[in-house]
């Protein structure tokens, strides 16, 4: 798992617009078009009377609160907003961030963003193709009550949409495909990120990364978030950055991963299990997970090695590697506690797979439903 450090300065997101700002105009309205045939003096009505080209300075002359709208064409942009808003893509309208500058954001990001929604609330991203950024198609961050919805994200350099130090958010009705590092991830490099959702999205063909990641990357918590009804397939198929349909994990000491629930989601063809839980070092707390309701087919293609270790400053993996297809998988170094229930395993060599190193894995397991499974449940240690 990566780890970005994502420190948004108070007034980061005013100074990114600067430039934009200078073509603004003066007079405050409701909504602003953006064209890439617009131009300073239209009307500013509809596309076709556009009146900006450039999608940062409709944003910079915008009121909190405002809405911009981009019509149909190409933007070759890194769009920021630091401010509530709304940013709406009409059917046609791209994204290429392709060799744009990497922000710094006290630390420059690995690679250019499509959508940077920094340090603000009550803001609306929808209706965008996004593509060929060097990290994140979308990045939330330092954020609350953002909607993410309705975006094609393709072939970036990271994840679709990162939610990074971010809370009481809704990803949902996205295709993420085809980017190098997952689907959509939920992390805490820029602190606490809780009670977000991610739904009724697609994550496919993300052959780096998992569909869904739930992960530890600091210490701040990731905690009581929901993904639910998601397709989430063929994802994290390369032998060298294998990934699950959902993962919840964390490799940082003392770090909490806690109360998320995966639910609804039709989950297969993934080099991992298609949920996986991974608490890979002692005094961790990946309690209170719950996976409930999925429909998960074939999935583990790859193996899983796992990773645990004895104590936390031990790199030896004392793992019992899973090497057949898997459902579900629960690996800990970690006391841990999680509920398995009413979902539907087809397939696999292995419905479920416990394995706890140390410590015991409590697992609810309820309703589960198998078909051609060999084994059902299989356990190793703890």
């Amino acid at each position: 798992m990566r780890k970005i450090k994502i420190a948004i300065a108070p007034a980061l997101a005013a100074g990114l617009l600067a430039a934009g700002a200078a073509a603004a105009h003066a007079t405050p309205v409701n909504t602003r078009y953006v064209s890439p045939s617009g131009h300073s003096g239209a009307v500013d009505t509809s596309c076709a009377t556009a009146g900006y080209s450039s999608i940062n300075a409709a944003i910079a002359a915008s009121s909190r609160g405002g809405t911009v709208v981009a019509c149909p064409g190409t933007y070759r942009a890194e769009v920021v907003i630091g401010k509530p808003l709304n940013l709406i893509g009409r059917r046609g309208a791209v994204i290429d961030a392709a060799g744009q500058a990497r922000l710094d954001v006290g630390g420059k990001l690995p690679g250019s963003i499509g959508i940077g929604v920094l340090g603000t609330s009550d803001v609306r991203v929808s209706g965008f193709k996004v593509e060929d950024a060097g990290f994140d198609a979308i990045l939330v961050a330092s954020s609350s009550h953002v909607s993410v919805s309705g975006n094609l994200l393709l072939h970036n350099g990271d994840v679709g949409v990162n939610l990074n130090g971010a809370s009481w958010s809704v990803v949902t009705g996205n295709t993420s495909e085809y980017n190098t590092g997952g689907g959509f991830l939920i992390a805490d490099d820029n602190g606490r990120t809780s009670h977000n959702v991610v739904s009724l999205n697609v994550a496919s063909h993300n052959a780096g990364g998992c569909g869904v990641i739930v992960a530890g990357h600091g210490t701040a918590g990731v905690t009581d978030n929901v993904i639910a009804g998601n397709l989430l397939t063929y994802n994290g198929t390369l032998p060298s950055s294998s990934g699950a349909g959902v993962v919840i994990a964390t490799e940082v000491p003392g770090e909490t991963v806690a109360g998320n629930t995966v639910t609804g989601n039709t989950i297969y063809g993934n080099g991992l299990a298609g949920v996986t839980i991974h608490a890979h070092l002692p005094g961790q707390d990946l309690n209170g997970n719950s996976i409930t309701g999925n429909t998960i087919g074939v999935n583990d293609t790859l193996g899983d090695r796992i990773g645990l270790a004895a104590s936390p400053s031990s790199t030896k993996n004392v793992a019992v590697p899973d090497t057949r297809t898997t459902g579900i998988l629960v690996g800990a170094a970690s006391p841990i506690q999680v509920r398995i229930s009413g979902n539907s395993i087809d397939g696999d060599q292995y419905g479920i797979f416990l394995e706890g190193v140390g410590a015991a894995v409590r697992a609810s397991l309820q309703g589960n439903r198998y078909h051609q499974v060999e084994t059902p449940v299989k356990r190793v240690g703890g």
